[in-house]
Formats: structure tokens, sequence, C-alpha cells
């Protein structure tokens, strides 16, 4: 970053990268913790596959990647 130049511009508050980050962290977290509280019911109709946890964890994994995304390229640096 150059000396003056403000690290928060539009173009870099609103990169869509961080709203999909977000929604998808909580959608991560809802279902991680459902499947962890999940019923043997519950677990019983997934053929036996906690699919509540595994499929909140890969939300939390890809949430992470966006963030990590947004966070090492951000936009707005002329590179379009």
């Amino acid at each position: 970053m150059k000396r003056g130049e403000d690290p928060m511009t539009p173009g870099k508050t609103f990169d869509v990268r961080w709203l999909i980050a977000g929604l998808l962290g909580l959608y991560g977290a809802v279902l991680t913790v459902l499947g962890v509280t999940d019923g043997a019911a519950e677990v019983a109709k997934a053929d036996g596959i906690r699919i509540n946890l595994w499929i909140g964890l890969g939300l939390l994994a890809v949430a992470a990647a966006f963030a990590v995304w947004a966070r090492l390229a951000p936009a707005g640096r002329g590179d379009r």
C-alpha cells in the first residue's frame, strides 16, 4: 500500500467475496452446530453419516478460503 492511500476504499469495502464468506460462514456454523447435536433419528435418515456436520465443516472451509482470497488479493488494485 502506498503512503497516503486509503485502505478502505469503496471497492474494497463492498467486495462481494466478503459477503460470500460471511454468508457461507454463517450457514456453515449453523449446520456444524446442528450436525454435532443431531439425534440418532437424523443420523439414521442420512444412512449413518452426520451429513449436517460434514457439510457445515465444508462450508466453513470454503468461507475461510473466500476470506483469505479477499484479504490477499483485494479488489481495486488495477489488475482488471
